[in-house]
């Protein structure tokens, strides 16, 4: 044994170079050696294992290697470290695993937690320590697949229940990217009945694939979210003298929190027929003064402060400049010349007191994020989606900026940010901070969401 170990310690001399002290350098292969000493060569091999999928992984510690430990002299100690597409180094153990906590870790800080497949090159190198002296020698590269452990966070949740009369109110991510950004909002008017008292209300969550969240607990404000299909709808109590409701989802911890506001920043769009405040269409706005709406119009109708008739309503002769609008023969009441989709926006301002009325003809994206950049004959088309109620599209996005803009005018283009929309002439670009394919839709809540698909 001790003849045998002289021969190890020679040869590992001879066929293997130190390293550094970090021991994250790889060195070059052993050497090649003549028949005679072939009896003694050590040969260090790595393969991969099957594709592994962390949010299946119970253990602590995971397989990412197969390899058989180089056979080394008694007074020699072995490690082994795992570098990842040449980024990341994990420290792997004598059976081939590393922790559990430190592959995801290191998937993330490649790709991010995205819960998608990952192929990566992978590098297992083998350091033998022998006195004062390291060596290093690393196997040969080959792919090893992860999927990081991750909730799957789908690109758009809806808003359901009595807050919204059974009509879908997309929720709005401010990065586009769900996995940059989890946090989901929504501000919506407060239930009242005809007359205006606020009620008590619920409401669900439902993603765009069709799964419901609701909660176990009832009247909280706040909680964990549950998924599943008889899952409760989270309770909001009457009470409290409150104008609108704000709702935000944390998807990567499933969780929510409900805010009462004691204002609302939306005007109510009644319509002929049913002439009812409570549960028609609204107009908003990043304040009380500019607002826009995207709403079906047949023909009449009229803008309310609140819910109720009794908190005051504008008509034709409240505004002193009108685009696009109609007077009504006996009446107060406003119309449009035929019935379709129509682009509202008023300025409530006392100086200003102007509204305008659109019809919508076509919807596009425009800007530099946008195949086209802000080239007007390159706009990206959104066709309308008349089952979902929105015009939406699939295009490929740069991490840069764009605008919505309505029958291709700047006139009527839409901009802020996701999260915070703007048709005031003036209103800077929406910033996208991650590129990539994205679904980009248009709600006629005048919501905008963008999908990112799974890249």
């Amino acid at each position: 044994m001790k003849k045998l170990s002289i021969y190890i310690t020679m040869l590992l001399a001879a066929s293997l170079t130190a390293c550094n002290e970090d021991f994250n350098e790889g060195v070059a292969s052993p050497q090649s050696y003549g028949q005679e000493e072939a009896a003694g060569k050590i040969t260090f091999t790595a393969t991969g294992v099957d594709p592994v999928n962390l949010g299946n992984v119970t253990e602590e510690s995971v397989a990412v290697a197969v390899f058989t430990a180089p056979a080394v002299e008694e007074e020699a100690t072995l490690s082994y470290k795992m570098k990842l597409d040449n980024k990341v180094t994990l420290t792997v153990d004598d059976r081939g695993y590393a922790t559990t906590e430190d592959l995801q870790d290191a998937v993330a800080q490649i790709y991010g937690i995205r819960p998608v497949e990952r192929t990566m090159n992978a590098v297992v190198t083998a350091y033998i320590a022998a006195g004062k002296t390291v060596y290093a020698a690393s196997a040969e590269s080959y792919e090893l697949k992860v999927t990081p452990k991750a909730p799957v966070i789908e690109g758009a949740y809806y808003l359901t229940g009595s807050l919204t009369f059974n009509k879908e109110v997309a929720f709005a991510n401010k990065s586009g990217d769900v996995y940059a950004n989890p946090i989901f909002t929504v501000t919506v008017p407060a239930l009242t009945n005809s007359d205006g008292v606020v009620q008590a209300s619920e409401f669900t969550i439902q993603s765009v694939s069709g799964k419901k969240y609701g909660t176990l607990q009832g009247e909280a404000l706040e909680g964990n979210l549950v998924q599943k299909d008889d899952a409760n709808a989270i309770q909001i109590p009457a009470g409290d003298d409150y104008k609108s409701v704000k709702i935000t989802i944390d998807m990567m911890n499933g969780t929510y929190e409900v805010e009462k506001l004691s204002y609302a920043n939306f005007l109510w769009v009644p319509v002929a027929d049913s002439w009812s405040p409570y549960n028609s269409s609204t107009m908003t706005g990043v304040d009380s003064k500019l607002l826009f709406g995207i709403v079906s119009i047949e023909n009449q109708f009229k803008l309310t402060v609140g819910p109720s008739w009794s908190d005051g309503d504008y008509g034709y002769s409240y505004f002193l400049k009108k685009t696009g609008i109609l007077p009504v023969e006996g009446s107060d009441n406003m119309q449009v010349s035929e019935a379709g989709n129509y682009f509202l926006k008023v300025n409530m301002s006392d100086d200003r007191k102007e509204i305008s009325a659109v019809k919508i003809n076509s919807m596009g994206l425009i800007g530099d994020a946008t195949v086209g950049g802000w080239d007007e004959a390159a706009e990206t088309d959104m066709p309308y989606d008349d089952t979902e109620k929105c015009w939406s599209t699939t295009t490929t996005l740069s991490a840069n900026q764009f605008k919505v803009r309505i029958n291709k005018s700047w006139d009527t283009a839409i901009g802020g940010s996701l999260d915070a929309l703007n048709a005031d002439g003036g209103a800077g670009n929406i910033v996208l901070d991650t590129p990539g394919e994205y679904t980009v839709k248009l709600y006629l809540n005048g919501r905008l969401i963008l999908i990112k698909n799974n890249n």
